[in-house]
């Protein structure tokens, strides 16, 4: 053993040749293919990359101000606001025509008419005179302008929040005048966050390896530096649109560097040839200090192995088949209780984080103290989060019970790891089947729901741009102590159920949402009252009283759970109305109808998906209602008679008796009728028609309710609030002050 060096020798002539080559391979590819072909591919990519996201941008561009001369055409909704007399209706429609614009395209930042007839401007929160409008000087700048149409170089626009000015942005504007020729009417404003082009432009490429910079028409950069056009790169490559007149510029980060590196010279060939010959000795050397250690180990083990005695290891066994053996036992023993601590380590971490978020750690003090030391988690100030798969339904239709659980846990690795690069403590783990809680702890309370923002900001965004789904995150208040971390996760939890009525792949602060009355109930089960009646007597107005039912719950930004609790009731009603109205329809209603309305509330996440799929299901049953309501007897009779009720039911002398004589027809057998036909007594179908138009004049009127009570034929008043209030749940006079706080709240 001694005097045998083969091992030595044999490591020698087999990390010579591997080095040689390898590195010989190395320098022959650097300098071929990296002199000269990077270079021009390169300089072709960065071109290619700018006529794209120019185009992109021009395109998105165009296409925001197609939109916007098409709803300045004359005679369209928008002019009639600027030309015709003020009306609250046509304001709230040319409002939501704005608001519209800015859903379909999500660069808008904000879009607000100026009109001139009365220097008042509209947005999506309110109509204003100029004077109090934050951005009234730029109107004035672009009224005097005369050639608009154009987007503008960047500008500082003044921005509001709940009345009060905050910071500025950074925008391009687009300026219409109304009408076109003259803008004797007014003007369309429309601007375009920078920062959102900027975030645009990075979308479409790789902002590891390329840099995008944009500049305006006169040179200067877009991101807000005034400072004129930096030269370009050689690496680089500039587009100028045509639409816009912007330079897009994009080139490879650290291209100076890259420049002087893809110009070939003998330098680096004579920099190779001495890096093989430093290998080479560097290799002789590191060989020779490694072997000394080896050497001794194996020595060692000769030893041991010779004063080993009744062992079962065979005579032609080397000393690294031995060490080897010895090495393979020792990796599986140590794999095996690594994956039963990794085991153990999740369990205690979930029991851990359930103890905090149901605030039962008070229980035992000291479990608390051990898990808090073994987490490495110190006393301080908490804030929770709650993430939440988007489509759950779909996604798990979409992928196997492994690729979930390997896009969980890939959601959260990126949590830990986006932390970690902000040095954020965090406690997180999946608490169930789509939604995800991510505990930030910080012994510093300051600008701690800054800190979640960003970081539940950061996952939202890549889980966008790297997975194939998306997720919404609900954010609650910090919590000062850890009797709170329970109340911060019923907020985070509530905010993130909103997004039924807010939307998807977005951030839900519970201080955004808080506060915000959920409405009445009894105001929405009117509308569905409605809806039943008019689905049940095969009156179209039932699409336009759905619509309000949705809008009203988009209006209040209702919780998940409470926009299920309410269409429940509505499909307990219909299914109860069909019963005593229609007990035919009963059988279709449980096998199609039902059936679609419950699979929309299951697997739908946003309220316009439940919108469009109940539209869908009960336009299919008021087709057959109307079908079975036109094969009953003495139907067209009945829809007459209906018709005289609902335009005689002012008349206090109006009764079954004088139906019965008016139509020739038995009263007791017109009773049965009305019943079978409209599913409701006659009295109570007169009162109903009578307590709709008075709901209609105390809303829209300032008629007394003793005038009210005349106009019905009620012989006192008294008589009249009774009725209402037992139809209605309220007395006339709660009613009409609940209309006035809502029509209020919606202005507002």
């Amino acid at each position: 053993m001694k005097g045998n060096n083969h091992y030595i020798r044999r490591m020698l002539f087999s990390y010579l040749p591997i080095l040689f080559i390898t590195v010989s391979v190395l320098i022959f590819i650097f300098f071929s293919v990296m002199n000269q072909l990077y270079v021009r591919n390169a300089i072709q990519a960065n071109r290619l990359t700018a006529e794209y996201v120019a185009n992109m941008v021009d395109s998105s561009l165009k296409n925001i101000s197609f939109d916007a001369q098409e709803i300045i055409e004359p005679g369209g909704t928008l002019q009639k606001f600027l030309d015709e007399p003020s009306d609250r209706l046509l304001d709230y429609q040319v409002s939501n025509l704005l608001s519209g614009l800015m859903v379909r395209y999500g660069l808008i930042d904000s879009v607000y008419l100026y009109r001139a007839k009365d220097d008042r401007v509209l947005d999506q929160s309110a109509l204003r005179p100029l004077g109090q409008f934050p951005d009234r000087d730029y109107i004035l700048e672009s009224l005097e302008r005369a050639y608009p149409g154009v987007w503008s170089s960047p500008r500082l626009k003044e921005n509001e929040y709940l009345g009060k000015r905050t910071a500025s942005s950074l925008v391009t504007t687009l300026g219409f005048r109304v009408p076109r020729n003259s803008g004797s009417l007014g003007y369309l404003i429309i601007n375009v966050k920078v920062a959102s082009l900027n975030s645009f432009v990075n979308q479409m490429i790789d902002p590891k390896i390329t840099e995008a910079k944009l500049y305006d028409a006169q040179g200067l950069s877009m991101d807000g530096e005034s400072k004129p056009e930096a030269p370009k790169s050689k690496l680089g490559a500039d587009i100028v649109s045509d639409y816009t007149g912007w330079t897009y510029r994009i080139s490879i980060k650290g291209g100076q560097l890259l420049e002087f590196l893809f110009h070939g010279s003998t330098v680096w060939v004579w920099l190779g040839i001495g890096s093989i010959v430093f290998a080479i000795g560097s290799t002789f050397y590191v060989a020779r200090r490694s072997y000394k250690p080896i050497e001794s180990i194996m020595n060692r083990i000769e030893r041991f192995s010779s004063a080993v005695k009744g062992t079962d290891r065979k005579a032609d066994e080397t000393e690294f088949a031995f060490i080897d053996q010895a090495i393979e036992r020792l990796i599986t023993n140590n794999m095996a209780f690594q994956e039963q601590q990794q085991e153990h380590l999740v369990i205690r971490r979930q029991q851990f984080l359930q103890l905090l978020l149901k605030g039962e750690y008070e229980g035992d003090k000291a479990a608390w103290e051990e898990e808090r030391q073994h987490f490495g988690l110190s006393d301080g100030h908490f804030i929770v989060a709650v993430l939440e798969l988007d489509h759950y339904v779909q996604f798990g239709l979409k992928y196997n019970p492994n690729d979930q659980s390997l896009f969980k846990f890939i959601v959260s690795s990126v949590t830990i790891e986006t932390a970690e690069q902000h040095g954020l403590k965090i406690v997180s783990e999946w608490v169930s089947k789509n939604q995800f809680v991510i505990l930030l702890i910080s012994e510093d309370g300051g600008a701690l729901e800054h800190r979640m923002l960003q970081l539940c900001e950061q996952v939202r965004s890549w889980v966008e741009g790297h997975l194939d789904f998306t997720v919404t995150i609900g954010i609650g208040t910090a919590a000062g102590d850890e009797a709170s971390i329970g109340r911060s996760y019923e907020e985070a939890e509530a905010a993130v159920s909103r997004k039924v009525t807010l939307g998807l792949n977005q951030i839900i602060d519970a201080v955004e949402v808080k506060g915000k009355p959920d409405g009445e109930w009894f105001a929405y089960l009117e509308i569905i009252r409605t809806v039943v009646r008019q689905l049940r007597l095969s009156e179209n107005e039932w699409a336009g009283e759905l619509k309000r039912l949705f809008g009203e719950i988009a209006a209040k930004r209702l919780r998940k759970d409470d926009v299920d609790r309410l269409l429940h009731y509505f499909v307990f009603h219909l299914e109860y109305e069909l019963e005593g109205a229609l007990p035919e329809a009963i059988k279709s209603f449980s096998r199609d109808a039902k059936p679609a309305l419950l699979a929309a509330m299951e697997s739908s996440d946003t309220l316009k998906q439940l919108e469009a799929e109940f539209a869908h299901a009960l336009g299919l049953l008021s087709e057959q209602i109307a079908e079975l309501s036109q094969s009953r007897r003495y139907n067209a009779l009945m829809r007459e008679i209906r018709d005289y009720v609902a335009e005689h039911f002012m008349d206090p002398n109006l009764s079954l008796t004088l139906l019965s004589d008016r139509f020739q027809i038995n009263p007791k057998y017109l009773s049965q009728l009305f019943k079978e036909s409209i599913g409701e007594n006659f009295s109570d179908f007169l009162i109903g028609l009578r307590i709709d138009y008075a709901k209609r004049l105390l809303r829209d009127s300032d008629v007394t309710v003793q005038e009210i009570s005349d106009l019905l034929g009620y012989s006192n008043s008294t008589s009249f609030i009774r009725v209402f209030k037992r139809m209605v749940g309220l007395s006339p006079g709660q009613y009409r002050e609940e209309q006035l706080k809502s029509a209020g709240s919606d202005a507002g």
